[in-house]
């Protein structure tokens, strides 16, 4: 079940919706059920995201992170991505990049940073049938298999 979580300056919902539309696009053809795909979208406010000491969104009175006042805004993010830890470097680094495209953030005011965090299956439990269940490897002898084992390494 990978999980793309974007904390971001304001996307419109259209947005939103076509980025987690691509990104879920991009999974399934990567070995991924669409319908296990999970993308997520935090905005975050002015003031509360700042690389190398200096804050990507504008202050609170109006002036802009470079002291010109100025409206114009920097478009950044920050992106977590949990998968099956089997996933190789070529695999993250095409995710990455599938991400910049989606999220729209190019040129040089566009500030990106895309983190893995290999998720082991068993550890992501999830509503199934009005049950929660697992990815993970067989239950025990003498009870029965968990449920959905064929997704968790995707």
């Amino acid at each position: 079940m990978p999980t793309i979580e974007v904390s971001s300056t304001p996307l419109t919902p259209s947005a939103r919706l076509r980025a987690a539309v691509r990104l879920t696009r991009w999974l399934a053809a990567h070995g991924s059920r669409a319908a296990h795909v999970v993308v997520t979208f935090r905005t975050v406010e002015p003031m509360a995201y700042f690389c190398g000491g200096v804050p990507l969104t504008t202050y609170a009175d109006g002036a802009t992170a470079d002291g010109t006042g100025e409206s114009a805004t920097v478009r950044w993010a920050s992106v977590v991505c949990r998968v099956h830890p089997d996933r190789d470097h070529a695999y993250r680094a095409e995710l990455a990049e599938e991400i910049r495209e989606a999220l729209g953030l190019d040129g040089d005011g566009a500030h990106l940073t895309v983190r893995f965090e290999p998720t082991q299956p068993e550890r992501v439990f999830y509503l199934d049938s009005g049950s929660m269940t697992s990815g993970g490897p067989a239950a025990p002898a003498g009870r029965a298999q968990q449920k959905g084992t064929d997704h968790a390494h995707h």
